[in-house]
């Protein structure tokens, strides 16, 4: 064979190798920085700016426009895209392995182009991430300590994104919700609407993502470790209230006013009585799907997972509280829109039309996901109060949220 022929073909060889096996092991996006204090604060900083309502339904960003997510999916989706961006590693704990880890070097889409692996790592990490799971990749921090970035997990249930803090020291959180669907985020001026509960493990609360060098480190060993809203959370008996003016007091950098209070406590509970209709949802589908089964009562482990006690208990604490701070602050409360919503909410006389519907724009309760079935905050409240509401999940849904004006009676086994 003529040379020249011969090296044209094996240069053509090599430019194929080149071409097509730079591919064929490839990582979904290669690291060249590292995590640091200089990074983090990137990351802080990008978080407040760019993480918002809009992120994953903006069609000038087809990388991530119509990302199917849950609330514990954007929690990761939101770390994960910056790590990419910016070319650092991102590594979480492996839910389906005890000792492995899932990183940006997974080679399972390396034939396919850059952003493709991206958008499949994305969709993985959302289909084995849980706000389970991130209570092993994140760690719980000083209550001054909270910034930007950092999240708080109540493992098994919800999880927020901190995206800013206001001068007041008031924590504005973006999230998400269940199921997992194409949505846009929600963001709200309040805490949210938990307080740290786990003494032996601290398993929830305010926390932070592990960096990928300290993964193998226990959680007391991460920079920053603290148990101390935990050791607050427990001294003030779970109070909501109480707990979140002790935060506001660490992070602001003023005193917060009545009527900002007023108005994040409201926020608050609107958002915290919505949240109840994932669990009414979720016992609602496995009572389904156990009566097609045959059966027409859960069993004790069933019951205990998806009957709502302790839930409804704190939820009426919060009315309380909310109602206790209404008492002390009405008789110097201006007319604030949230002073006229709150007034209505607590009010002994029945409210005219006009109040009633102020406070039913600001807040419905959604009664069931994905159906508009929705009830007045003041009439959950008087439900709440009457004993109406049932926290069986056997019991249908009128009796789960005290439509039905009376007390659910069961023929099934009560644990």
């Amino acid at each position: 064979m003529d040379k020249k022929i011969k090296g044209y073909i094996i240069n053509s060889m090599l430019v194929l190798i080149f071409l097509f096996g730079s591919t064929a092991h490839a990582a979904v996006w290669k690291a060249k920085n590292t995590w640091d204090e200089r990074w983090e604060n990137n990351y802080r900083a990008w978080v407040t700016k760019y993480w918002n309502e809009e992120f994953f339904m903006d069609e000038k960003k087809p990388l991530y426009y119509k990302f199917e997510h849950d609330c514990a999916d954007a929690v990761y989706a939101m770390r994960l895209i910056f790590s990419y961006e910016h070319r650092l590693p991102f590594v979480i704990h492996n839910p389906m392995k005890k000792k492995g880890y899932i990183t940006n070097n997974m080679k399972k889409w390396d034939k396919l182009p850059e952003h493709k692996r991206v958008r499949k790592f994305l969709d993985y990490i959302a289909n084995i991430g849980s706000t389970t799971s991130l209570k092993k990749d994140t760690y719980p921090i000083a209550m001054n300590a909270i910034k930007p970035g950092d999240v708080y997990v109540a493992p098994g249930v919800h999880s927020y994104t901190i995206v800013d803090v206001t001068d007041a020291g008031v924590a504005e959180v973006v999230y998400s919700t269940t199921p997992k669907a194409v949505r846009f985020l929600d963001r709200i001026e309040s805490f949210p609407f938990y307080v740290p509960e786990d003494q032996k493990n601290f398993s929830d609360g305010y926390r932070r993502f592990v960096q990928p060098q300290n993964i193998k480190k226990s959680l007391k060993k991460q920079p920053g470790y603290s148990t101390e809203q935990f050791e607050v959370a427990k001294a003030v008996k779970q109070n909501y209230v109480r707990f979140t003016d002790i935060l506001s007091s660490a992070l602001g950098k003023r005193k917060e006013t009545a009527e900002e209070k007023s108005l994040r406590l409201m926020i608050a509970l609107c958002q915290y009585a919505n949240d109840r209709a994932v669990y009414v949802y979720d016992a609602l589908w496995h009572l389904q799907k156990i009566r097609k089964e045959g059966r027409q009562c859960m069993t004790r482990g069933e019951y205990n997972s998806y009957s709502t006690p302790s839930r409804d208990r704190r939820l009426k604490a919060f009315f309380n509280a909310i109602g206790e701070h209404h008492a002390r602050t009405k008789a110097t409360a201006g007319n604030s829109q949230q002073e006229q919503w709150t007034r209505t909410l607590f009010s002994q006389t029945d409210p005219t039309p006009a109040q009633k519907k102020q406070l039913n724009d600001f807040c419905m309760v959604q009664m069931s996901l994905g159906e508009n079935y929705h009830m007045p905050l003041r009439a959950l409240r008087q439900n709440l109060y009457a004993g109406f509401v049932s926290s069986n999940p056997n019991a249908p849904l009128e009796y789960r949220w005290g439509v039905v004006p009376k007390k659910f009676k069961t023929s099934c086994k009560v644990y």
